[in-house]
């Protein structure tokens, strides 16, 4: 839980994000370069940025072929109906190996779970722990062929 309450990003804010996100460089010359401000500044809006749980950590960005995780799903589940039944399943769902994404949704699914694989026997497992997990109707995975993008970066916008 953050320790800090958020607050509202100035463009200052949105600027070392930006540099961060788009460079994925650390480096505070580069970011303070990027965003115009000194290197005193950027180290004390990305603690503030951390304090206040906008910025929760630098992540590698990772080729999975190259790790040995090559295979990659997109599932989509039908959950039972009930009180708190998205954070029950979604929590479930959540802590099965290889899941790394897991969305609440609207629409004829309930969640959406993006799992990662070594081998076709490791997802056949993950998708068997799917259909164990209590209040889960179906399941109904796709196995992602090639990935033609898959850009984090893309995924916040600054401007």
């Amino acid at each position: 839980m953050p320790s800090e309450e958020f607050r509202e990003l100035d463009s200052v804010d949105m600027k070392i994000l930006a540099a961060l996100v788009r460079n994925g460089d650390l480096s505070l010359k580069h970011i303070s370069d990027k965003a115009r401000v000194s290197k005193s500044t950027v180290h004390n809006r990305l603690n503030k940025l951390r304090k206040s749980g906008v910025l929760k950590g630098f992540l590698p960005w990772l080729d999975f072929d190259k790790l040995g995780e090559p295979i990659t799903a997109v599932s989509l589940i039908r959950a039972r109906y009930g009180p708190d039944y998205q954070k029950f399943v979604g929590t479930k769902l959540a802590a099965i190996k290889g899941v790394w994404a897991v969305y609440f949704v609207l629409g004829e699914n309930d969640f959406i779970v993006l799992s990662r694989a070594r081998t076709r026997e490791q997802l056949e497992d993950t998708i068997q722990k799917f259909t164990e997990v209590e209040g889960v109707e179906r399941s109904n995975t796709s196995f992602v062929l090639d990935v033609l993008k898959e850009d984090p970066r893309d995924a916040v916008r600054f401007d």
